[in-house]
């Protein structure tokens, strides 16, 4: 089932990795990130761990850049509007988790 996990936390908060691993499997998994979880996609490891589990990483552009990074910034996925993030959910995607 292909899933769309929704994180709004810090890596220093959560990491949802565990959890993302035991709900689906990478082939079907998307991640969206909001808020503090933008960090996951700038910081090295964070962003391995990641790419480990999603085959697809989306960040909120508004968000990554009110945290004052650049698309350039990004380690792993990348910056969408709210329109692609709207798109993941509602079509690609069968259920939605939020982390």
């Amino acid at each position: 089932m292909k899933t769309a996990f929704i994180l709004i936390k810090s890596p220093s908060e959560q990491d949802p990795t565990h959890m993302m691993e035991r709900l689906g499997s990478k082939e079907d998994s998307s991640v969206i990130l909001f808020e503090d979880a933008v960090y996951h996609s700038v910081t090295p490891a964070h962003s391995v761990r990641l790419d480990s589990v999603a085959t697809e990483v989306l960040i909120a552009k508004d968000d990554l850049e009110a945290r004052g990074f650049t698309t350039a910034d990004i380690k792993v996925g990348k910056a969408v509007g709210y329109d692609e993030i709207v798109d993941c959910i509602m079509e690609r995607t069968e259920r939605t988790v939020n982390v």
